[in-house]
């Protein structure tokens, strides 16, 4: 209980108000289009080389997922949540976020593909929509916390 009642607390401090919420995420969403084609397109140039043969569906989203969480993290910090929060903290926040992520979603890929015989296609799919919203709060809660943004410190002080 202590863990969310910290969580509430930011987030009342803060004023994300169900409001706030909804704009940020569909903001996310949208830069989110740009950030999944860029992914995905990175994804069927590294399916196409093959990085290995034993597997390389799995192979193909683990290193486009991490050269795409580079691009994503930029592009949500810039234009999603227009931070002014240290961007290299960010990043380096953000990193443990998405490995975190990418260790569920890898394994998900692997299960999927290797032993439930999915296509590829659908299991990319499905990791990127269900840890959407996932991602979402990790990133705006970890990575750009809104009470280190320097528009929020300002508004208090």
């Amino acid at each position: 209980m202590g863990l969310m009642s910290d969580f509430r607390t930011r987030v009342d401090d803060v004023g994300w108000s169900g409001r706030v919420i909804f704009n940020e995420f569909m903001k996310f969403n949208i830069v989110g289009c740009f950030n999944s084609a860029f992914a995905f397109l990175l994804y069927l140039m590294l399916y196409q080389i093959n990085l290995w043969d034993a597997h390389t569906a799995v192979a193909a989203w683990v290193v486009s997922s991490i050269i795409g969480n580079i691009e994503a993290h930029f592009m949500h910090y810039r234009f999603t949540f227009k931070s002014t929060f240290r961007y290299a903290q960010s990043l380096n926040r953000a990193f443990w976020c998405y490995t975190s992520l990418l260790v569920v979603t890898t394994t998900m890929e692997y299960i999927m593909i290797e032993l439930w015989a999915i296509n590829h296609y659908l299991a990319w799919l499905f990791n990127t929509c269900v840890f959407g919203f996932l991602n979402f709060v990790l990133i705006r809660w970890l990575a750009l916390p809104p009470e280190l943004d320097e528009k929020f410190l300002n508004s208090v002080t």
